[in-house]
């Protein structure tokens, strides 16, 4: 068991906790479909203005206002910005502002009950397990931290959010950039050999690996195949 080798158990949420499918079909869709509908009524609030201008610096432009530049009235402005938005996330991109803004709008989805997190059935068994080890349980995800904790107190397993101590998102730097792997043990405090992270995305557990992670590869169903990889396969977390 993990317990006798490491201090904190690090998660990637798609493919990992969650099927991919769920992610990028169920929740994208309906960012996709309510986006629009979000800004319309949150427009002037400083949340959204918040994570509008990160998204207008993602998109190289200095100030929101900048990027919104030649529109008049609220719906050119609203326009622009999900026109956009919208073909980032057909691009899949990781952008923060992106990000930030999917998070919103998937809060209103899980907190009127449109939405609930898929998770495999180990894994409520094992948080469990892992607490009661002593394990620290940390989220890293492209999703933003505030989606994470919406995502996980929200799932078909019920609220899991209360079993896990920490979530970190691309502010803590690429997922595939073994320094952002290094930022976060800096951030738990922890000897990064005291960390496994379990991913995947062999890209990932690379860079995890180079800054001194242990590492596991999960094989779920509907995961791209990994091919030649240095990571300790598991299709579950019951044997973890």
């Amino acid at each position: 068991m993990i317990s006798e080798k490491y201090k904190v158990v690090l998660l990637d949420i798609e493919g990992t906790t969650s099927a991919i499918d769920f992610v990028h079909t169920t929740m994208f869709d309906y960012a996709r479909n309510n986006l629009e509908g979000f800004l319309d009524s949150s427009f002037e609030t400083k949340e959204t203005i918040d994570a509008l201008e990160v998204f207008a610096q993602n998109e190289n432009c200095p100030t929101l206002a900048v990027f919104l530049e030649g529109t008049s009235s609220k719906s050119e402005k609203i326009k622009r910005i999900v026109t956009l938005a919208i073909q980032r996330m057909k691009e899949d991109s990781k952008a923060t502002g992106l990000k930030a803004l999917q998070g919103l709008v998937w809060r209103k989805g899980f907190n009127n009950g449109e939405l609930k997190g898929h998770i495999y059935e180990d894994v409520p068994t094992a948080f469990h397990r892992w607490k009661s080890s002593n394990l620290t349980i940390a989220i890293y995800s492209s999703g933003s931290i505030l989606a994470q904790k919406i995502y996980f107190a929200n799932t078909t397993a019920g609220n899991l959010g209360t079993l896990i101590t920490h979530h970190f998102d691309t502010t803590s730097g690429p997922k595939r950039t073994s320094s952002s792997y290094e930022n976060i043990a800096n951030n738990l405090c922890t000897d990064a050999s005291e960390i496994i992270f379990l991913s995947d995305v062999t890209e990932e557990l690379d860079a995890a690996k180079t800054a001194g992670m242990g590492t596991g590869l999960l094989i779920r169903p509907g995961n791209k195949p990994a091919g030649n990889n240095e990571h300790i396969a598991y299709h579950d977390f019951n044997t973890l």
